[in-house]
């Protein structure tokens, strides 16, 4: 996690927010297949699928899990 956090976003996990916690909590399931930097489709699509996730279990509001949805990826 923390070579990911800084190698996508220059920051400590610590300093994360949730759409980049989310981008790179979905990365764990295909890494190659959801990097931002070669598969920015599927890596917006598979952070949604975590945000929702984690609406569903009660970390996030409706609300939040909107406005995440529409935050760029930012990855560096």
């Amino acid at each position: 996690m923390d070579a990911a956090a800084h190698g996508y976003f220059k920051t400590s996990p610590a300093h994360l927010d949730w759409p980049q916690a989310a981008l790179l909590a979905g990365l764990v399931q295909a890494p190659s297949a959801y990097d931002p930097l070669h598969n920015p489709d599927l890596a917006r699509q598979r952070r949604a699928e975590v945000l929702v996730r984690l609406e569903a279990v009660g970390d996030l509001t409706a609300r939040q899990v909107r406005a995440f949805d529409d935050t760029p990826l930012g990855v560096a």
